[in-house]
């Protein structure tokens, strides 16, 4: 059995976290106002509102809505299609997406943006439908943890849910249609950004007075919401909401060593066309953190962290993943070693730390291979060193 003290070391990297996120957050807020020292500058909305990024915002509600149990209603989209193809929310092989609320604390709201991959030319490894189900009582969505000697309260079990599918192979980004042959109807729909903001639009629909948000993500879904999503948030729920964003295992780094694979993701998401101009170091080309930065350089009162394993399996594979025939192009075991990972995701997470010391933070767990800690207990039971 272990002791209380040995279960409190061994929550430090998760909750520390946590705690870095909500400092002394205050309860009941309102949003129905701005004020010129929180959130967006009024000249940073009007960059990103001049790159189309918030296009899709109040154009999609869903078309069916049924209780599933355990507190949870889905809702299904219409996929809208037309004589080009679906114009609404849909998957990255045309069919239907879905979404998840549960309602808790009005005042406090996780919205979550759920993993599964990325596809890119040639290279299909990313989930291709939506999830049929909520996501089950694990990780940040349980209402306890058993310890083995007793049973601790999640911290986030009252808070009200929205729970994102990801099923658009361009991590809640893109907005564009490819010809491929491989795929159903012969396209590949990366319809992110479309399906991120009808997912923010229904959290703000369903949960209008928040005071406080979390925009969480694992994987796929921790590189959404190091991107754009922070962005709907904003334009969706004022800058009186406080507003925290946590990376789980969102692979933003990028391995300059697969260059084939940076250009195919640029063609074939089209997400470039969303960076601000004033963001100057924004290259589709590279990897996220002149965004992260920009953003908080231009959001005064955002708060964002990331968590990994310096030996995450399943990020080294898709950072080492480049076009076949271009090199490295190295599936498991292969690829970056642990001690290259953790030299990239240090040194580029440092950046953001050392610029935004009090608002940006990294907590990266040494000497593991496991990906992503949100959906499971190790969100709160893992333990660092015994």
């Amino acid at each position: 059995m272990r002791s209380r003290s040995a279960l409190v070391r061994g929550l430090l990297v998760l909750c520390l976290s946590l705690a870095f996120l909500f400092p002394l957050a205050a309860e009941g807020q309102s949003t129905t106002s701005e004020n010129p020292n929180k959130g967006l500058t009024a000249e940073a909305a009007q960059d990103l509102r001049d790159t189309g990024v918030d296009k899709y915002l109040g154009q999609f509600s869903p078309a069916v809505s049924e209780d599933v149990g355990g507190g949870w209603t889905k809702h299904t989209f219409d996929p809208d299609y037309g004589p080009n193809g679906p114009n609404g929310p849909v998957c990255i092989v045309g069919t239907t997406y879905t979404a998840f609320t549960r309602a808790g604390n009005p005042a406090k709201v996780l919205i979550f943006l759920n993993g599964g991959g990325a596809c890119w030319q040639c290279f299909p490894n990313c989930s291709p439908t939506a999830s049929e189900n909520p996501p089950p009582a694990t990780g940040i969505f349980a209402d306890s943890f058993d310890t083995g000697t007793e049973v601790i309260s999640n911290g986030f079990a009252d808070w009200s849910v929205v729970f994102l599918s990801y099923c658009d192979g361009s991590i809640f980004s893109g907005d564009n249609d490819v010809v491929d042959t491989s795929f159903p109807n012969d396209v590949r729909f990366h319809r992110g950004l479309r399906n991120a903001s009808a997912g923010i639009d229904l959290a703000r629909a369903t949960f209008p007075n928040a005071s406080r948000i979390l925009l969480a993500g694992s994987s796929a879904g921790g590189a959404g919401v190091a991107v754009f999503a922070p962005f709907l948030v904003r334009f969706n729920y004022g800058n009186l909401v406080k507003l925290f964003v946590f990376n789980d295992a969102g692979p933003i780094a990028t391995n300059l060593d697969t260059a084939a694979a940076s250009m195919a993701r640029a063609n074939d998401w089209q997400f470039g066309q969303f960076y601000p101009d004033s963001c100057v170091d924004c290259d589709p080309l590279g990897d996220a953190i002149p965004l992260i930065e920009w953003r908080l350089d231009n959001d005064r009162t955002v708060r964002e962290a990331f968590y990994s394993t310096d030996g995450d399996s399943t990020d080294r594979f898709f950072v080492s993943a480049n076009i076949p025939g271009s090199p490295p192009f190295l599936p498991p075991p292969f690829g970056l070693s642990q001690v290259q990972y953790r030299e990239l995701i240090l040194e580029r997470h440092r950046l953001l730390h050392e610029a935004h010391p009090e608002r940006y933070t990294r907590f990266i767990r040494s000497g593991s291979d496991a990906h992503t800690a949100l959906r499971a207990d190790r969100y709160y039971l893992g333990e660092i060193n015994g």
